[in-house]
């Protein structure tokens, strides 16, 4: 019995303190402090906090303002979004030059979902397929499925 009270007390101190580490405002918090010390990855990390409503209120400026710290480091998830950001105009103004920029500096280190919405861009915007067919295909052998479709799409317009 004595066993089984131990193993019992154990179980209870796991949850409490996984319980403890997945409460997202202090999950936020952490991470906010790592952000606010340069870590790019954090940075990133809060600005999708902020995007999604995840241990803080929803704010696409901050979101944005955070990922624009992480983007200006070099990571391309950050770039991808800033790039998003502008496009859309979440947390500022619409900027399509500005959004296809970032797009490409993400794209140009690999990140498939950057290569697939800017060839989306090149094909929908700049109607320029062949730029378009380019980065598709890019995404695509980087596993980014939706991006076989888009291919096909573009290919039709070449014909």
């Amino acid at each position: 019995m004595n066993i089984l009270l131990k193993a019992l007390l154990i179980l209870c101190t796991i949850a409490a303190v996984s319980t403890a580490s997945a409460d997202p405002e202090a999950v936020f918090a952490r991470k906010l402090a790592q952000a606010q010390s340069g870590n790019a990855e954090a940075q990133y990390d809060v600005g999708y906090r902020y995007e999604k409503g995840r241990g803080v209120d929803e704010d696409d400026k901050l979101a944005f303002d955070w990922y624009m710290k992480a983007a200006l480091q070099g990571l391309d998830t950050a770039q991808y979004k800033v790039g998003m950001c502008y496009l859309n105009g979440s947390g500022v103004d619409t900027d399509e030059e500005q959004g296809r920029l970032w797009l490409e500096k993400s794209a140009h280190q690999g990140y498939p979902p950057a290569q697939y919405h800017l060839g989306n861009f090149y094909a929908n915007q700049l109607r320029d397929y062949r730029q378009a067919l380019s980065w598709l295909e890019k995404a695509q052998g980087n596993g980014y499925v939706p991006a076989t479709r888009a291919i096909f799409q573009v290919k039709k317009a070449l014909n």
